[in-house]
C-alpha cells in the first residue's frame, strides 16, 4: 500500500534536507549553510527574503520548488522524500551529508564487498557508511571548495582548492591510499564507489599527487608504483574518473589531441605543475621578475600573466624554461594557467624587492601558489652547498646548512561581510609549517595596532598555525602587518624576525565591494577582479555618498551598518557582467567614481610626487631625449570582450581646457577581433603636447554604445619639477631632521605655506628661481607633506602642491645616544648592556610609492624594508653581539651605525636612478675599547702588553704557540688576566721565552662574563713577534 499523502507531508515536516532528494545537490548544500534544517521552513519565505538570503541563479530556483510546493504539495512532498532512479547509474553521484549515522569500522570494511554483484543495477545515492568519516568530510569540503572557485571563475583549477586543504592533504591522500590498498583483489567495486560518492574529493587527490611524484618525465609510473596498481585497465579507470569529474565541473582538459598524453597533461597542470617544473621556472621568473622591477618590462612593475607565458614560450627568449616544461606550458591555453603566472610574478616580485639584512627569514605572501611552488621557491633561496665529506669541514658545512636562510609564506587574508551583523573581518586560515617553527608566534598588526597573536603549535613532524579572525573598522585601506616573533631564551622576551605586509584598499572611492559566493559568505572583491556572471554584490558605502546603478544592476535590499561601521550603508545589488554604475557625493552631486563591468583600467602611479590641495594627483617632470616628460602617469585599459570593446570606446585628454591628442598603442589581443581579451596603453611621455605645468588634466573613457556614459576618469596635476628628494638628514637632539629640494624645469616662484598659518594667511618668502635652479627647505623626517605654491612666470599658472615627504621616524635608544656622544659602543657594551638595551623603532607614516630604508653598522646591514605603506619596524643592535667582534689582529675598525634612506631621483649622474640619502645614527666600534698595543719592557726584565684606550670590561688572555693556535684541543702555553680599566698587562715568563726564541705567540683575548668565566665565542686574536 501507498503511503498516505498526509504522511507524505508529515514526514517532509521532519525530514533534515540532508535527506531529501535534490537535483542540484549544491542547492541543498548551500540551503544548509544558510541555516536550514527543515524544507518547509525555507518554502515559507517571500519572495524579497529569499533574493536576499541567496544568489540569483539559486533564489529562482528555490522560487520554483515553493511553486510547485503550494500547487501539489502531496506530490511535491513525495518526490522529494523518494531517492531518485536514475537509467544510468555511472553518473549518479554521492552526496556524503545522505549517509546515515556513522558506523564502526567493522561494519564499514565488510559492506563494501556487498556492492560488487549489485552496483551495476543498484542505483547508489548514499555512501552508506561506506567509508570512513575523514573521507567524506573531505568530500564535502572539496565540493564546498570548488562550488565557490565555480561561481568566481570560469576557468577553476583543481590546484586552487588545495588552500582549502592547506593542513590536510597528507591526511587525504593518505585515507584514499588506505582504501584503495585494503582491498588489493577489488580496486574496480573501490573505484566505482569513489567515482559515485567522492568525486570531488578525488579529483583533488589525483592533482596532488600527481604534482608530487611527477619527476621530469615519469609520472604514472610513480603513481601507481606508490599504490601498487599494476594492472593497465584499473590503472586507465583511475584516470578516466579523474578525467570524467573535471570535465563535468566544466575545467578546462589538455592535450585533447594527444590520446598518450590527454591524462598526463590535464593532471600535471590541475595539479598547478610538479616541484621539480617550479625549480627550472623559478630560475627564468627571478631574473624575469628584476626586470620588471626595473620598468624595462610589464606596466607599472607590475607583469600580467599573459605577458609572462609569452615570455617563457618564446623559444628565443632568455627566460624559456626547459623543454620539458615548456611542453606542459604550451598545451594548455593561455587564458587558463595566466593566473598561476600572474600570482607568481606577485611572489617573485616580492624575493626582488626583499633583501636579507639582519635576519635569516624572508616572509611572503603566497598569493594562492600551490605547495608545490612554494617549496621549490624554498629551496631556490635556501639553496646551500652540498655536505663536504669528514672532519672539520664536514662539521662547519653543517652549521651552515642549519643557520641557513629560510622562506615562511603565509596566504593573504580575506576580508568578509557578515550582512546579518553588518562587521567585516579579515580571516587567515589555519596552516601547517616546518617543525623549526614551534614555539614562534605571528603577531597580527592592522594600521600600526597589535591586533592578534598566534603560535605555532607543535604537531608531528609539523607545526601547525590556527586560524585567525581580526573584525575591522571602516577606512579607506587597511595595511596589515604580519610579524614573526621567536623567544629569546636568555632574554625571555619575544624578537621580530621578519615581516610581512599585505593592504587591502577599496577598488573605487567611497565604497568597498563584497561579492556573496557559493557559501553564502560575502568576500570582499578582488583587485581587478572580472564578473563572468551575474553575482550578487553587496556595496559598503560611507556617509555621504550614495551607489547610482546603471545598466544591468538590479536593487536587491539594503542594510544598516552596525557596530562600528555606524553611518555606513550597505546596498545589495545583482549585478551582471556587462553592468556600468557610479559612487556620487551626495552633497555636490560630483560623481567620485565610475566603472563599467567590461573594461579594466590601470594607472601606473609610480612618478607620483604628492597631492594638490584638492587632493588631485601631483606629478613632476622628468625630462628625457625627446624633450618630454617621463615622471607623467601611463594608463591601461583591459576589455574582456576583445578588440571590438576597445573600439566602442572614445578616449579624451583635456589638459587646462585644451584637448590633447593621447599616445595609445595595443598591448596585446588574444584570439580574434571580438572575443578574448584585449589591451591599450595610454602613455604621455611619447608626445610633447603636454605641458610641464599642468594645473589639471582629465583623463577620460567614455562607452560609445551607451551614449557617451564615462567608464573611466582619472585627474592629474603636473608642476614643473624635477629631482625632488631629500639632500641629507641630520640628527638633532634626538630628532631627525631632513633638507629637501629639487629642481626648478621652468622660471617658477615658490612660497612655502605652513600648515598651522595658512588659515591667517601666513606663509613663507618669495623664492623666485630660474630654469634649472634648486630650491631647498628643512623639515623633520617624519613629516609627510611639504605645502608649495608654485606658480610658473611665463604661463601664470599656479599650483598648491603638497610634496610628499618621506615621512620615517626614527627613535634611537637615549642611553646609546648619550654613550655614542662620549666614545664609540662596542663589543663590551652589546655584552654589559644585552639586547633590551638596544631596541631600535623605524616608523613610516602615510602610503609611497617608492620608499626603503636600510641600516648597517658598518658594512654589515642589519634592517631592509621597502616602505611602502605605513607601519612600525624594528631591529635590535645588540642581538648579534658577534658583530662587533674584531677581525683584524692588528687593530679595531670603525663600525659607524648609518641609516640610508631610498626616497626620490637623483640625476647627477646624467641617468635617473633611486635617491640614496645616508645619516649616521650611532658611533660603534669593533672589540673592547681597546683601539690598539704594543710590546713594551716591563721590570725585573718583563715584558708587559701595553693597551691604547682602556678595556671597558675584564678580558682573560690565553697564549698560544702560532704554529699550533689552531689545531683542536691545543693547550694554551700561559694564561692571564687584565681588569676593567687597565692599562696593561703583564707577559707570563713562557710568553717571554718563546719571543726571545723569536717564535710568534697567539694571543687571545676573551671579554669576561657576570661571573668571571672567559666568553670564548666573542674572542680576538692578535700575534705577537
Amino acid at each position: 500500500m501507498l503511503m498516505s499523502e498526509a504522511n507524505y507531508l508529515e514526514r517532509l515536516k521532519k525530514a533534515p534536507i540532508s535527506e531529501l532528494s535534490f537535483d542540484d545537490v549544491g542547492l541543498r548544500r548551500l540551503i544548509q549553510n544558510a541555516g536550514f534544517c527543515y524544507l518547509p521552513d525555507l518554502l515559507s519565505l517571500t519572495d524579497q527574503e529569499i533574493d536576499a538570503r541567496f544568489d540569483g541563479r539559486y533564489a529562482d530556483s528555490i522560487i520554483k520548488m515553493r511553486k510547485k510546493y503550494r500547487a501539489v504539495p502531496e506530490a511535491f512532498a513525495a518526490s522529494m522524500l523518494q531517492p531518485k532512479m536514475v537509467e544510468n547509474p555511472t553518473n549518479v553521484k554521492a552526496s556524503p551529508k545522505s549517509r546515515p549515522p556513522h558506523e564502526s569500522n567493522i561494519e564499514t570494511a565488510s559492506s563494501i564487498e556487498q556492492y560488487e554483484y549489485d552496483l551495476s543495477h543498484f542505483p547508489l545515492t548514499r555512501s552508506h557508511g561506506l567509508f570512513s568519516a575523514k573521507l567524506e568530510e573531505f568530500e564535502e569540503r572539496a565540493r564546498g571548495a570548488f562550488d565557490d572557485l565555480g561561481s568566481r571563475s570560469e576557468n577553476v583549477m583543481v590546484y586552487q582548492a588545495f588552500e582549502e586543504f592547506s593542513v590536510d592533504l597528507d591526511g587525504l591522500s593518505t585515507a584514499f591510499e588506505e582504501l584503495i590498498k585494503r582491498y588489493p583483489t577489488k580496486p574496480r567495486i573501490v573505484l566505482m564507489l569513489i567515482d559515485r560518492c567522492l568525486p570531488n574529493a578525488f579529483m583533488v587527490y589525483v592533482a596532488d599527487k600527481a604534482r608530487r611524484v611527477f619527476n621530469g618525465h615519469n609520472l604514472w609510473g610513480n603513481f601507481f608504483a606508490s599504490l601498487g596498481i599494476r594492472d593497465g585497465s584499473v590503472q586507465g579507470i583511475v584516470k578516466h574518473i579523474f578525467i570524467k569529474h573535471v570535465e563535468e565541473r566544466g575545467m578546462p582538459l589538455y592535450g585533447r589531441d594527444e590520446e598518450v598524453n590527454h591524462y598526463y597533461y590535464t593532471a600535471l597542470l590541475h595539479g598547478g605543475l610538479s616541484e621539480d617544473s617550479w625549480s627550472n621556472l623559478w630560475e627564468k621568473l627571478l631574473p624575469l621578475a628584476k626586470e620588471v622591477s626595473k620598468g624595462s618590462l610589464g606596466f607599472g612593475g607590475e607583469m600580467d600573466g599573459r605577458s609572462v607565458l609569452r615570455e617563457l614560450k618564446n623559444p628565443e627568449s632568455r627566460y624559456a624554461p626547459e623543454k620539458a616544461v615548456l611542453n606542459i606550458l604550451e598545451k594548455a591555453p593561455d587564458s587558463t594557467i595566466a593566473p598561476l603566472f600572474e600570482a607568481s610574478m606577485r611572489v617573485a616580485a616580492q624575493i626582488v624587492d626583499s633583501n636579507r639584512a639582519g635576519s635569516r627569514y624572508t616572509m611572503l605572501s603566497s598569493f594562492g601558489l600551490p605547495e608545490a611552488a612554494m617549496q621549490a621557491l624554498r629551496d631556490n633561496q635556501e639553496r646551500v652547498p652540498p655536505l663536504a665529506t669528514g672532519g672539520r669541514a664536514a662539521a662547519e658545512t653543517q652549521e651552515r646548512r642549519s643557520g641557513a636562510h629560510r622562506l615562511i609564506y603565509l596566504p593573504i587574508a580575506s576580508l568578509q561581510l557578515d550582512l546579518s551583523e553588518g562587521v567585516v573581518t579579515m580571516r587567515w586560515p589555519r596552516q601547517q609549517f616546518p617543525l623549526h617553527f614551534a614555539g614562534d608566534k605571528i603577531d597580527y598588526y592592522v594600521d600600526g595596532e597589535l591586533k592578534a597573536s598566534s603560535e605555532f603549535d607543535m604537531s608531528v613532524g609539523k607545526c601547525i598555525l590556527n586560524a585567525v579572525g581580526i573584525a575591522v573598522n571602516p577606512r579607506a585601506r587597511y595595511d596589515v602587518e604580519l610579524k614573526l616573533m621567536q623567544k629569546d631564551e636568555r632574554a625571555g622576551d619575544y624578537i621580530e624576525l621578519s615581516s610581512l605586509s599585505q593592504s587591502f584598499s577599496r577598488n573605487k572611492p567611497g565604497c568597498f565591494e563584497f561579492i556573496k559566493d557559493a557559501k553564502g559568505f560575502c568576500r570582499l572583491r578582488g583587485k581587478n577582479e572580472r564578473l563572468t556572471k551575474k553575482r550578487r554584490i553587496a556595496y559598503i558605502v560611507k556617509d555621504g555618498y550614495k551607489i547610482v546603478p546603471g545598466q544591468g544592476m538590479k536593487a536587491v535590499s539594503e542594510y544598516e551598518a552596525s557596530g562600528d561601521w555606524n553611518d555606513n550603508q550597505i546596498f545589495i545589488y545583482d549585478v551582471e557582467p556587462g553592468s556600468a554604475g557610479s559612487v556620487v557625493d551626495e552633497l555636490t552631486g560630483e560623481e567620485v567614481a565610475v566603472w563599467q563591468e567590461r573594461y579594466v583600467a590601470k594607472v601606473d602611479k609610480h612618478r607620483i610626487i604628492g597631492e594638490t590641495s584638492d587632493g588631485v594627483d601631483l606629478y613632476g617632470c622628468v625630462p628625457n631625449e625627446l624633450n618630454t616628460s617621463d615622471g607623467l602617469p601611463s594608463v591601461s585599459i583591459e576589455a574582456l570582450d576583445g578588440a571590438s570593446a576597445l573600439k566602442d570606446l572614445d578616449i579624451m585628454c583635456c589638459c587646462d581646457g585644451e584637448l590633447v591628442s593621447m599616445p595609445r598603442c595595443a598591448i596585446y589581443e588574444d584570439d580574434t577581433e571580438n572575443s578574448g581579451i584585449a589591451r591599450i596603453e595610454f602613455n604621455p611621455s611619447k608626445t610633447s603636447q603636454f605641458s610641464w605645468h599642468i594645473e589639471e588634466c582629465v583623463l577620460e573613457a567614455r562607452q560609445k554604445s551607451a551614449g557617451g556614459k564615462v567608464v573611466f576618469r582619472y585627474r592629474f596635476a603636473v608642476v614643473p619639477i624635477q629631482e625632488f628628494r631629500p639632500l641629507s638628514i641630520s640628527i638633532d637632539h634626538g630628532r631627525a631632521v631632513a633638507e629637501y629640494g629639487f629642481q626648478a624645469c621652468l622660471p617658477i616662484d615658490v612660497v612655502r605655506i605652513y600648515e598651522e598659518a595658512d588659515a591667517e594667511g601666513e606663509c613663507d618668502r618669495l623664492n623666485s628661481l630660474n630654469a634649472w635652479e634648486r630650491y631647498e627647505a628643512k623639515a623633520l623626517l617624519k613629516d609627510e607633506f611639504l605645502h608649495l605654491r608654485i606658480r610658473s612666470r611665463e604661463s601664470g599658472k599656479e599650483t598648491d602642491a603638497k610634496l610628499a615627504l618621506a615621512a620615517i621616524g626614527v627613535d634611537i635608544p637615549e642611553r646609546l645616544a648619550n654613550l655614542s656622544k662620549e666614545r664609540p659602543i662596542c663589543l663590551a657594551d652589546a655584552l654589559e648592556l644585552g639586547p633590551s638595551a638596544a631596541n631600535f623603532k623605524i616608523i613610516s607614516y602615510g602610503w609611497r610609492y617608492n620608499r626603503a630604508a636600510l641600516v648597517m653598522l658598518g658594512s654589515k646591514p642589519l634592517f631592509f624594508k621597502n616602505l611602502k605603506q605605513p607601519g612600525e619596524y624594528g631591529f635590535n643592535l645588540f642581538r648579534h653581539a658577534s658583530l662587533f667582534q674584531q677581525t683584524d689582529y692588528r687593530a679595531s675598525s670603525r663600525l659607524p651605525l648609518r641609516l640610508s634612506l631610498c626616497y626620490g631621483d637623483d640625476v647627477s649622474t646624467g641617468e635617473l636612478i633611486p635617491a640614496w640619502t645616508d645619516v649616521q645614527m650611532l658611533d660603534c666600534a669593533e672589540g673592547l675599547g681597546i683601539n690598539g698595543w704594543k710590546l713594551s719592557p716591563g721590570e725585573s726584565l718583563g715584558y708587559v702588553l701595553r693597551f691604547e684606550g682602556k678595556p671597558l670590561c675584564d678580558i682573560h688572555f690565553r697564549f698560544f704557540r702560532r704554529s699550533k693556535y689552531k689545531e683542536r684541543d691545543e693547550k694554551p702555553i700561559a694564561t692571564a688576566f687584565a681588569e676593567k680599566g687597565s692599562a696593561e698587562v703583564t707577559l707570563p715568563l713562557s710568553v717571554v721565552r718563546q719571543l726571545s726564541n723569536k717564535r710568534e705567540v697567539a694571543v687571545e683575548m676573551s671579554p669576561s662574563d657576570f661571573f668571571g668565566d672567559p666568553r670564548r665565542e666573542y674572542a680576538t686574536s692578535i700575534i705577537l713577534k
